[in-house]
């Protein structure tokens, strides 16, 4: 099943994630699937849900992959991993959501740990980490103007930061 989609700025391309662990690159003009990939590392990739994807805002050639894993990846439109950000922990740190700021500069990612992991797109260091909740975190979403996140968990609460 699909669970993600994003479209390119030109509005010629679709990339979707897929519960089965795949992306896929379409074309809207002839609505062929232009490539598929599977962008999970480990032995059981195959059956790693990707959560979500996000184009990175200033490279469309470019988009973060969120999957059940520790790991985040920035891939480009051939399936190649061009980064990657990981959490660093063995268990309890696969990521649930992320989301990108405005201008693609920083990944946030919420871990099933209940942690706010901020990474530097630039460095591609773990700048910060912040417990935001004490249920499993459902989501994650940036403010389009200000440094401002909200997460919402299954304890029915919608918290803001400013990371």
């Amino acid at each position: 099943a699909v669970v993600s989609t994003q479209s390119t700025g030109d509005g010629h391309t679709i990339i979707s994630a897929s519960s089965d662990g795949s992306v896929k690159v379409w074309s809207l003009k002839s609505t062929e699937c232009l490539s598929t990939f599977k962008p999970a590392l480990g032995s059981s990739a195959s059956e790693i849900t990707v959560n979500s994807i996000h184009l990175l805002p200033r490279n469309t050639e470019q988009f973060v992959v969120c999957n059940r894993t520790n790991t985040v990846s920035i891939m480009n439109m051939q399936g190649q991993i061009v980064k990657s950000f990981s959490s660093g922990k063995r268990q309890g740190g696969d990521f649930v959501c992320c989301t990108l700021s405005p201008r693609g500069d920083w990944i946030y990612c919420v871990g099933e740990d209940h942690v706010l992991y901020c990474f530097s797109v630039s460095t591609g260091k773990l700048e910060r980490t912040l417990t935001v909740h004490e249920k499993e975190v459902i989501g994650i979403s940036h403010h389009p103007h200000q440094n401002l996140l909200a997460t919402f968990s299954e304890d029915g609460t919608l918290k803001l930061w400013k990371p």
